[in-house]
């Protein structure tokens, strides 16, 4: 995937059982699609946290959606323990992960990597790599005015 790209549609299932339709957003909110290794892991944990931490900032512009391969009832678990306000979608089969070139080197996982669709639908930026740090970065300007 690429800056400029239309990003791919897809429906998932939400942590509250919810389903989600990334389309739905556009026009009305550039969303912050961001893929995540797993639930309850430290990187993971301190990732999803600096997102909430800026959520309140960014929220009214944005929508953050997260998704990696874990069940609702672990993001639901997940999302409790840290009184995460995002939405986490499940993609057990990793099918949406392999349209974002978000699948792990060895499949098991999905990889750390977030987008920033636009309003229009298309790819606005993606920063990748293995460190939560970068991303939560990202989050943290899009809340500066």
């Amino acid at each position: 995937m690429k800056g400029g790209e239309s990003a791919p549609d897809f429906e998932l299932k939400s942590h509250t059982g919810e389903t989600v339709r990334l389309s739905s957003y556009f026009g009305k909110k550039k969303v912050v699609l961001f893929f995540y290794v797993k639930d309850n892991t430290p990187g993971c944990a301190a990732e999803v946290n600096g997102f909430k931490n800026y959520y309140h900032k960014v929220s009214d512009k944005y929508e953050i959606l997260g998704i990696n391969q874990d069940s609702e009832d672990s993001h639901m678990k997940f999302c409790s323990e840290y009184k995460l306000p995002f939405k986490l979608l499940s993609d057990p089969g990793k099918k949406i992960a392999s349209l974002y070139d978000a699948r792990g080197t060895l499949g098991m996982y999905t990889k750390r990597i977030t987008y920033l669709i636009g309003l229009d639908g298309k790819i606005e930026r993606i920063i990748a790599g293995i460190g939560a740090s970068k991303h939560i970065e990202f989050i943290e300007s899009l809340a500066s005015p």
